[in-house]
């Protein structure tokens, strides 16, 4: 018995053939979509409005918040930007090699640990406090939330698959219906498209009934996905597969 690694092909980006490890990632993306729906739930419903995931919308929450002069929403989406900026920067500073071949780079699997760490305290302090932080624990929840999220950014964004950031839908909807007279519903960009936007909408729908109906509970969601995700990740691209001489 001997240990090697299996070398998991892919094809190109923009390709239109689509491999069984092109479909394996591209799932583990939808997947990150869908708790970043959570996230984007927890946050507008538990931490004062804001978005700890979708940082386009929070830059509109924070310049609505400033020409109303609401000072505690602006600070609390500045804050969110800041950390969010934050964890990006880390993340970039760990992806400044570059890209390695293949579908889905070590380390991206490696910043989501970091995710899944910043999540996992989210949930932990989040349902000692009830789900109803008191002001001062909220700047240490939106830092965490939004930190982990900057990293899933980056990680998304390094995979570098079109339309499968795993926060931002606005690209994916309006490619999908660019393409919807000439292609229907056939290309695998579509496909991309579509479940991108259901996922992170499912998400927020259930990250939002949970905040009504199990409060305490809705944060370990996005801990479970996440943890699923990198889990599935090491699974299948990492993990050193012995064979028989």
């Amino acid at each position: 018995m001997d240990g090697t690694r299996v070398e998991v092909r892919s094809s190109p980006v923009g390709s239109t053939v689509s491999t069984p490890a092109d479909r394996r990632r591209d799932a583990l993306l939808i997947g990150l979509t869908f708790a970043a729906g959570v996230v984007d739930a927890v946050s507008y419903l538990g931490l004062g409005q804001i978005f700890t995931a979708n940082m386009t919308g929070n830059v509109v929450f924070l310049a609505l918040a400033i020409g109303e002069r609401s000072p505690s929403t602006a600070l609390h989406s500045g804050a969110a930007l800041i950390i969010f900026s934050l964890g990006a920067i880390l993340a970039g500073l760990l992806l400044t090699h570059p890209r390695p071949a293949g579908p889905w780079p070590r380390r991206v699997t490696w910043l989501l640990g970091g995710e899944l760490a910043c999540m996992a305290v989210f949930a932990l302090l989040w349902g000692w406090l009830g789900g109803a932080p008191a002001v001062n624990w909220i700047y240490l929840l939106i830092g965490l939330s939004s930190f982990g999220m900057g990293l899933q950014n980056a990680a998304a964004r390094h995979v570098g698959v079109p339309g499968l950031t795993s926060t931002v839908v606005t690209g994916a909807l309006t490619g999908f219906m660019i393409d919807l007279p000439a292609l229907g519903v056939s290309g695998t960009s579509q496909h991309r498209a579509g479940w991108a936007v259901l996922s992170l909408f499912t998400g927020a729908a259930l990250g939002a009934t949970l905040m009504v109906y199990a409060r305490a509970l809705a944060p370990v969601l996005t801990a479970a996905v996440v943890t699923v995700v990198a889990a599935v990740a090491y699974l299948s691209f990492h993990r050193p597969v012995r064979t028989r001489e």
